[in-house]
């Protein structure tokens, strides 16, 4: 799957402004879903099956929780994907997947609070 041409946009200023800690990601009862409210939007990012071998999916759901557009990478391994472009969505939404996981579950704070802890016991 390519990503049509606004989606392709999308995905890149989300990784952008996420980097630079302007979109904020929470977490979602779902194990594996991270949200971002934009504005009136809900913005959500998603795996499914693993790391390896699964699909990555991005959703725009309106304020009721209307489902307004979305995207789905998905990826079977070196072998099955001929595509390089499939592969290559799949990667930059694996990509922003990672960094909305780690800004929803503060892990830079987690891992500096950690490390901290050690140097105490050391």
């Amino acid at each position: 799957m390519i990503l049509p041409d606004q989606m392709d946009k999308l995905v890149s200023k989300l990784t952008e402004l996420t980097v630079k800690e302007k979109v904020e990601w929470q977490e979602t009862a779902g194990l594996d879903t991270y949200l971002a409210p934009v504005d009136r939007f809900i913005v959500t990012i998603s795996r499914s099956g693993s790391e390896i071998y699964g699909a990555y999916s991005l959703q725009i759901v309106d304020g009721t929780g209307r489902p307004i557009e979305g995207v789905v990478a998905p990826y079977n391994g070196h072998g099955q994907d001929k595509s390089a472009a499939t592969r290559a969505d799949w990667e930059r939404l694996r990509d922003l997947y990672e960094i909305a996981r780690r800004r929803a579950l503060h892990s830079e704070k987690v891992v500096s609070d950690l490390l901290a802890s050690l140097d105490r016991i050391a």
